[in-house]
């Protein structure tokens, strides 16, 4: 196995872009976005696209240049279409073979976890495609009504879910539609890239405190940045605040600020910031999952040194494989 494939993942805040930016000027990389969110066009400061080190941008249609490394599955879709975790598998893996075949390191980075499992094991469901029908009706049904029928239909699938899915009404659709269109049709991704390629998985993350600490900051500084210019900004091009709810985090509270439901910018700073808060919790759950992933904490003054320490190793015996 000689093709090489280096994750950098872990919960929102930590600098995961800005790391894989040196190691992929170090190691002659390019990133793939592993973001569920990032994919959209024009949703540019309210997803995070940029690193927290000022760095020049070029933006193209499926990849953006940052400090001359290219980043792609950035702006790959209109904003106002549905982008699946199947569309996103079939493209990123495309992506990926490319880079490896032009003799680069490709480095996927990002914190959607699910995202990053199917790109690398695929799993049943992953391409049975939305109904829009079918969805529509399930859409005019009340939170309780949801829940209702997702218990009658399958019962284990209510009871896997976590208390925060059980509230998240685009979850609960989901699932419903899983469960009636899989009885008609249930096929299996192709392998993912983990059977293709020799991977390094690095983790960055930190106490719980110190992210909420971080991601706080970041939340001020994009709001300085023009968040809410942005949001102004796409609404006008479209974007609906139904679809920004769909879209979820700070662009259903986004939505509600600009309709003047929430009525003070700080209000609507401290709102993001729990909101967030609570997404990290969810991430921190999820990644204790995953496994064979060499964990830095970057809280730790040296953990930079360490991290390319680890990646230099497997880097050249990997391509001492090679020979």
């Amino acid at each position: 196995m000689n093709s090489r494939l280096l994750i950098i993942l872990g919960p929102t805040s930590t600098g995961k872009t800005d790391v894989a930016l040196d190691l992929a000027k170090k190691f002659n990389g390019e990133l793939v976005s592993c973001d569920s969110r990032q994919v959209y066009k024009g949703l540019d400061i309210g997803t995070g696209k940029l690193p927290g080190l000022e760095v020049k941008v070029e933006k193209h249609d499926n990849y953006w240049i940052l400090d001359n490394i290219k980043v792609w599955m950035y702006d790959v879709v209109d904003f106002k279409k549905q982008y699946t975790v199947f569309d996103y598998v079939n493209q990123a893996k495309k992506i990926i073979e490319d880079i490896e075949s032009r003799n680069k390191l490709p480095i996927i980075v990002g914190g959607s976890g699910l995202y990053l499992k199917g790109l690398l094991f695929g799993f049943d469901n992953l391409n049975i495609p939305i109904d829009e029908k079918l969805r529509k009706e399930l859409e005019k049904l009340s939170l309780e009504q949801m829940q209702y029928k997702l218990k009658t239909l399958a019962l284990g699938k209510w009871r896997a879910l976590n208390n925060s899915d059980k509230q998240n009404p685009r979850r609960l659709v989901r699932a419903i539609e899983l469960t009636i269109l899989s009885a008609k049709e249930i096929r299996k991704t192709d392998n993912g890239l983990g059977d293709l390629f020799n991977t390094l998985k690095i983790g960055l993350t930190a106490t719980k405190e110190n992210l909420f600490i971080r991601s706080d900051k970041r939340v001020v500084l994009r709001m300085q940045a023009g968040m809410i210019g942005e949001a102004e900004k796409l609404h006008k091009k479209g974007l609906t605040f139904s679809r920004m709810k769909q879209l979820g985090l700070e662009y259903g509270l986004l939505s509600e600020y600009l309709q003047n439901q929430i009525k003070e910018e700080q209000e609507l700073i401290e709102k993001i910031q729990i909101k967030i808060h609570q997404y990290i919790k969810r991430q921190l759950v999820w990644f204790k999952k995953e496994e064979q992933v060499v964990w830095f904490d970057i809280a730790q003054s040296n953990y930079l040194k360490g991290l390319e320490k680890e990646v230099d190793r497997w880097y050249h015996q990997a391509d001492g494989a090679k020979n």
